[in-house]
């Protein structure tokens, strides 16, 4: 198990001099114990992790693999401060309690997802399923100069395997309870002298789903299908000139978020009552289902002018999301919810690199990113006669009608040039400047029984710019060859917007992040230990909060918050075949000035009276104490094979949901195992275990809101799971 931190960063854009091969991120150790370099690319070039003056964690396909990790929701396993959390299809990441969830149209998250360096704006298509991984990296922090989007809190970068000019390939089966399948292949060879291509697939389906509804007797948290597809094709023209061509799609359907009110918890009249059940059943008279289709290409061309490097990288996706939901989670007949969400980007990056190894290194850089998200349309359907209002004519409202669409048009040129102003001293700056404009078109209409349409909101057409200058100053001094201290200060910016979902919202202004932070980087032992940590202070400015509403969740500005905390991650190697990894994060964070936020107060009826409330002093939400990661790895030669055994742990201290503090995730603990055993022919075969203590941990929770009064709702992380795989790498 060869690893250093989860954290730091997304890269594809990989110059030619220096370029980094995926299966190729990790270096052969000095000795047959020690550990060997990760390559990272967070400052675009090729560079050792324990050189990079960057809190950088990564997480390799053979730890994915031993952690059980098998998507972005599972990443804390071996990332402390990073927590994917999934409402009702869209991903919302956190990291050191920066994050935002709200999914709505041209809705983006503070924290960026790159797919070999491609930004996935649409939050739906950001929940990926692992396949085809050489690397996931995650950087922490604002991302304000080097990087496509703005990130006021970081971002997760996953980078795919090259293809290879010769023949190869992996197939794998699993079955695992709840009648589960599972399928991957990948293959990859040449095509020619100066051609290669491969192609990765996989599928599953469930046979059945983690809970019922106790409505209809249907399975629930179940995923009907879901198939990937992705294909790399790298033309090398010559020694200055490599282009790479990428295509995916996807395609899925599922009720895995079958979001409930709290258990034993009163529900606002008319709707209720609250079923107790267990933590994956519901009792809704809508049964929740979700259907994803979509997919992208893109180009990146490398060329080498005999030092100076040029990449270019230009991307399209599209996909196209709907789901309906029971919006009262009860089984009363109440509100339903019907929508259909497409979306569509084009970016385009150029980059200008210098060459390595010299006194001065430079990035020069533009971006253009172009999307547009909709409602088509956004429906509210309600049912009952208590539950609308009845017009002079005796007809009743039956349904709300919400078209809306939010573009996005931002270009911005960025630099940054590292000076070394002795053998050990070094200093960074980078500058980024980015232009954006946010546009809305939207109409709310009223549908009423008698099927006659009314304008409710008249059409809104509407637009404005943001402008921001973005930056990292950064210090770092080599002490030895095994040791590197640094500092930094970055400033990350996220732009206003709008509420596609909520039109009554205002819209919201931009929010900004000053972070600063000295770290360390250390190999010590002959390289058999591996030591790294950071001490952070973020001083945030007009966050962007969610706030429910009758119509769904919205965003609007808390004044300010302050963030602060340490983390520390330790590898060791003492002898050959024997990796113990233990990582800490502690982490406080604050709103110290947020007078006007939407709270929420529990009233004697039991439900939620919402109203506006002093949250200042409160803590941020998803923001715990404490957060723990620890994995123990063993391999030894066993007849003509290799015998590995695995164990990973998490633990989390607890966290808020809303920013009031009403709905809390009390603290948790996470155990995975597997033991794998590989033949000498490349057949294998293992037995895994996740969440073997079938903890049950909110994926999503927050106070909904009934017109007034609010409900607690909630749904879950997957339960314990365990089954077999067997696989054959060729």
């Amino acid at each position: 198990m060869r690893r250093a931190l989860l954290l730091a960063t997304a890269i594809s854009y990989l110059p030619i001099s220096g370029v980094v091969y995926a299966q190729d991120v990790v270096t052969p150790p000095a000795s047959d114990v020690g550990y060997g370099d990760i390559v990272v690319t967070a400052q675009k070039r090729s560079e050792s992790l324990q050189k990079v003056p960057i809190s950088v964690a990564v997480v390799t396909a053979e730890e994915i693999d031993q952690a059980g990790i098998t998507g972005v929701a599972d990443l804390k396993i071996s990332a402390p401060g990073v927590e994917v959390q999934n409402s009702n299809g869209y991903a919302y990441p956190i990291i050191r309690g920066v994050g935002a969830k709200v999914g709505a149209p041209g809705v983006e998250n503070p924290i960026a997802i790159y797919v070999d360096g491609v930004y996935y704006a649409a939050a739906p298509a950001a929940l990926l399923n692992f396949n085809n991984i050489a690397q996931v990296e995650a950087l922490k922090g604002p991302q304000g100069t080097l990087f496509g989007r703005n990130a006021t809190g970081g971002l997760i970068q996953v980078m795919t395997r090259d293809p290879k000019p010769e023949f190869g390939g992996e197939v794998t089966l699993s079955y695992s309870n709840y009648d589960t399948k599972r399928g991957t292949a990948y293959l990859t060879t040449g095509l020619g002298e100066k051609l290669s291509a491969d192609i990765a697939f996989a599928g599953m389906t469930m046979g059945r789903g983690y809970g019922k509804n106790f409505s209809s007797g249907k399975d629930v948290y179940r995923v009907h299908h879901d198939i990937n597809l992705r294909s790399k094709w790298l033309l090398d023209l010559d020694e200055q000139t490599k282009i790479t061509a990428i295509f995916d799609y996807s395609d899925s359907r599922n009720n895995s978020a079958g979001q409930r009110i709290l258990r034993n918890a009163a529900v606002p009249p008319p709707f209720g009552p609250a079923y107790g059940g267990g933590p994956w059943d519901i009792d809704t008279d809508t049964e929740p289902n979700y259907e994803y289709e979509g997919g992208g290409a893109s180009l990146r061309i490398d060329h080498d002018f005999g030092g100076v490097s040029l990449a270019s990288i230009t991307a399209y996706r599209k996909s196209s999301y709907d789901g309906t939901w029971d919006f009262d989670y009860t089984s009363t007949p109440g509100r339903q919810v019907v929508f259909t969400q497409p979306d569509r980007q084009f970016s385009q990056e150029v980059q200008l690199l210098s060459p390595s190894n010299q006194k001065i290194t430079w990035v020069l850089g533009a971006y253009y990113f172009d999307a547009s998200s909709a409602y088509e349309p956004l429906q509210f359907r309600y049912f009952g006669a208590s539950q609308t209002p009845r017009f002079p004519d005796g007809s009743r409202r039956v349904a709300l009608d919400i078209q809306s669409r939010q573009g996005t048009k931002s270009i911005a040129g960025f630099g940054q040039a590292t000076v070394k102003i002795s053998d050990r001293l070094s200093a960074t700056a980078g500058f980024r400047y980015t232009s954006e404009r946010r546009t809305l078109d939207a109409i709310q209409n009223q549908i009423l029984s008698t099927g006659e349409v009314r304008v409710m909101i008249p059409r809104i057409d509407t637009g404005d710019r943001f402008k921001k200058l973005t930056w990292r100053l950064a210090l770092d001094y080599q002490l030895n060859d095994d040791t590197l201290i640094y500092g930094s200060y970055n400033r990350g910016f996220k732009s206003g917007g709008f509420n596609p979902t909520s039109l009554l919202i205002p819209p919201y202004d931009p929010e900004v992040l000053d972070a600063y932070e000295a770290g360390f980087k250390s190999t010590l032992l002959d390289r058999r230990v591996r030591f790294n940590g950071a001490f952070f202070f973020y001083d945030y400015k007009d966050v962007q909060v969610q706030v429910p509403s009758p119509t769904g969740t919205g965003i609007y500005n808390g004044s300010g918050a302050e963030i602060y905390g340490a983390e520390a991650e330790i590898n060791l190697r003492l002898v050959r075949g024997f990796d113990i990894r233990l990582a800490y994060q502690y982490l406080h964070g604050r709103y110290v000035d947020f007078p006007l936020a939407q709270i929420a107060v529990l009233n004697g009826a039991g439900y939620y009276d919402l109203r506006t409330g002093d949250v200042s002093g409160n803590d941020t939400v998803l923001s715990p104490k404490s957060t723990v990661s620890a994995s123990v790895n063993y391999e030894t030669e066993l007849g003509s094979g290799k015998l590995g055994a695995n164990i990973s742990y998490y633990y989390n201290s607890g966290y808020y949901h809303e920013p009031d503090n009403v709905l809390r995730q009390n603290g948790y603990s996470i155990v995975n195992a597997s033991v794998r055993y590989d033949t000498s022919s490349g057949l294998y075969g293992q037995f895994w275990g996740r969440n073997l203590t079938n903890r049950a941990v909110a994926n999503f929770s927050g106070v909904q809101n009934f017109g007034g009064l609010g409900a607690g709702r909630i749904a879950y992380a997957p339960p314990r799971t365990y089954g077999v795989t067997v696989g054959w790498k060729f």
